[in-house]
């Protein structure tokens, strides 16, 4: 896209033209989508959220008549949507579950396997301190995808110890982070997405 059709197209969507917005969220959608897929390592997840990032630019239109750079401008907006939802994650088990399924089911040989070995070394690490049980119900969890339900039935114990010990587990592994390596869990997901 020219820069001075983008520009005029700024100033139109700035004024309320939606045709202009979808000529803009047709170029930019798919590199933004990508961009934050890096980051989320799911594309169920990504899709949420880079619509987010357009609704967001939508609704602070106004101020695209002094942006110079859109392409700039939506990938700072992309990338604080992730960090904020990676920060809300930290403290949901659910999401948090989410974006670890989607890392692991996404690892493969790539110019960060370094990067990648060292941050598996380290939560290797820490599972080794944990107590027995709880290191057995997060690698069927976590490692083979098992539901509390299956995981609880072939250790004959209740959804509910499974979910305590993925609590405890998850609990551990955040504190870890934050007084060995001097980062948050959550800030470990983001360095590691962005090293590709």
């Amino acid at each position: 896209m020219k820069h001075r059709d983008e520009f005029s197209l700024l100033q139109d969507i700035a004024a309320g033209n939606t045709t202009a917005f979808k000529v803009v969220y047709e170029h930019y959608g798919p590199p933004v989508c990508s961009f934050i897929r890096k980051y989320l390592r799911s594309e169920e997840l990504s899709d949420d959220i880079c619509q987010n990032v357009f609704i967001k630019i939508w609704e602070q239109r106004e101020q695209l008549s002094g942006v110079s750079e859109f392409g700039a401008w939506a990938f700072t907006i992309a990338k604080r949507q992730c960090i904020d939802f990676l920060k809300k994650a930290s403290r949901e088990q659910s999401a948090m579950s989410m974006i670890l399924s989607a890392y692991q089911a996404d690892a493969s040989p790539s110019e960060n396997m370094l990067y990648t070995r060292e941050y598996l070394q380290f939560i290797e690490g820490v599972l080794n301190r944990m107590p027995p049980r709880t290191v057995e119900v997060f690698r069927l969890c976590r490692q083979q995808f098992k539901t509390y339900d299956e995981a609880a039935e072939e250790l004959g114990i209740t959804r509910d110890a499974i979910k305590k010990h993925m609590v405890r587990s998850m609990r551990i592994l955040k504190d870890s982070a934050e007084k060995e390596l001097g980062v948050s869990f959550t800030l470990l997901f983001i360095l590691l997405n962005t090293w590709e």
